[in-house]
């Protein structure tokens, strides 16, 4: 990211350092102001308040500061934006980040714990985005957050200025175990409603703008075409199970592919029998087990090649 982030433990290290520079933005706390740091352009300062804020500080903007760090972040990267929104943003020359799509043509086998897995490990040695597109993915209740901005809000913004994307991302993600996973929609008529080839730009975006080194997506049953994006990815891995009826329908998927022209699909497409967690007691307990159990056993010798 292009940020340098200078901080200052003292008020007259910081005053020191505005006698000869001026900051694209300086988040202060309300008893550090003074008459010199309001010589400051008023837009680039950020009053870090507590429950009451004084009335002198009316015209600034403010966050409340006994929040969890990630939130204070968030709001001000989200105000950045909002002010530098005319601007351009360079992103880091890289390589484009690899895509890893999990997807199933049948229910019930697992996929969001099998993307989980997959985050975690792979995050051990590589940057890692997750982004969950399930209808209901649970990860409010999985990672016990409650989330403020989601990858609908993510998705506007692209749409109103995708060339600052990667800056954005910044404001949107959340880290855990690992990795950085975007909160999912909140509605799932977003996913039905947004057209599938602004998702696939919105993908290849993310893929050619951000710093990750692996990108997990998560497809869902109510995307229109989920083809056009899983021919977007290196690699695919769709969980099945040994259930007659299951791998009717998997045999079923299969057929269409060839039928419709999307038989790349299945050169890139790996089928997983993951073995299955039968007894928990906690969410937590189910998330041990899974890891470091035979399902994780399984999932690192898959990803062994990666």
């Amino acid at each position: 990211m292009p940020f340098e982030i200078q901080v200052f433990t003292k008020q007259e290290s910081l005053l020191q350092y505005l006698e000869s520079r001026e900051p694209q933005l300086l988040l202060v706390a309300s008893d550090v102001m003074c008459h010199e740091i309001e010589k400051v352009n008023r837009e680039k300062i950020v009053i870090l308040a507590g429950e009451e804020v004084s009335s002198s500080f009316s015209e600034y903007r403010t966050i409340y500061k006994y929040q969890s760090m990630e939130n204070v972040i968030h709001q001000v990267i989200d105000y950045y934006i909002d002010i530098t929104k005319d601007s351009i943003f360079v992103p880091v020359t890289k390589n484009k980040s690899e895509i890893i799509g999990i997807y199933s043509p049948v229910g019930n086998v697992g996929k969001t714990a099998v993307a989980w897995a997959m985050a975690q490990t792979l995050g051990a040695d590589y940057t890692v985005l997750y982004i969950n597109m399930q209808e209901y993915s649970g990860m409010d209740r999985m990672f016990d957050t409650d989330f403020g901005a989601n990858l609908s809000d993510l998705m506007y913004f692209y749409k109103q200025s995708p060339e600052s994307m990667a800056v954005k991302l910044k404001a949107v993600t959340y880290s855990a175990e690992g990795f950085d996973y975007i909160p999912p929609l909140v509605y799932s008529c977003d996913l039905r409603n947004i057209d599938t080839g602004q998702w696939l730009q919105f993908i290849q975006n993310i893929a050619e703008l951000t710093e990750y080194d692996k990108i997990i997506i998560e497809f869902g049953q109510v995307l229109n075409n989920p083809m056009i994006l899983l021919e977007s990815c290196n690699r695919i891995f769709v969980p099945v199970s040994n259930d007659w009826m299951n791998q009717c329908k998997k045999k079923e998927w299969e057929e269409y592919l060839l039928r419709t022209g999307y038989e790349e699909i299945l050169d890139r497409t790996e089928m997983l029998q993951v073995p299955q967690i039968r007894q928990w007691s906690s969410l937590d307990e189910y998330k041990e087990c899974y890891l470091w159990g035979e399902p994780g056993d399984y999932i690192r010798q898959v990803l062994g090649g990666l």
